[in-house]
């Protein structure tokens, strides 16, 4: 079974919240919440990789620092990294509601 991989960006009805009286700091506020939840499933992931990878015993810390990706894998990342580029970014774009 194939299952189809679809990015969804969902834009909240109604009106945007406002925290601070600039709405440039609520936009710097949302791309840095952005940034630190991607990085906590980031790092939740690299380290359950990580603990199968040494119970198993393939795993050996060297090979990480020595991996030289090929450009099907560099094309994939460069792919990924504009995609998420994108969702951090999208706060610069996100029309704020006047208070």
């Amino acid at each position: 079974m194939e299952t189809e991989n679809k990015e969804v960006y969902l834009t909240p009805k109604g009106r945007n919240p406002h925290f601070f009286d600039d709405p440039n700091i609520d936009r710097l506020i949302s791309m840095v919440m952005e940034l630190a939840s991607e990085l906590s499933v980031t790092r939740d992931r690299l380290d359950s990789h990580q603990r199968i990878l040494e119970k198993k015993g393939i795993f050996l810390s060297d090979e990480i620092e020595k991996f030289d990706p090929s450009p099907e894998e560099l094309k994939a990342r460069e792919e990924w990294r504009s995609k998420f580029l994108d969702r951090v970014l999208n706060a610069l774009y996100t029309k704020y509601d006047e208070k």
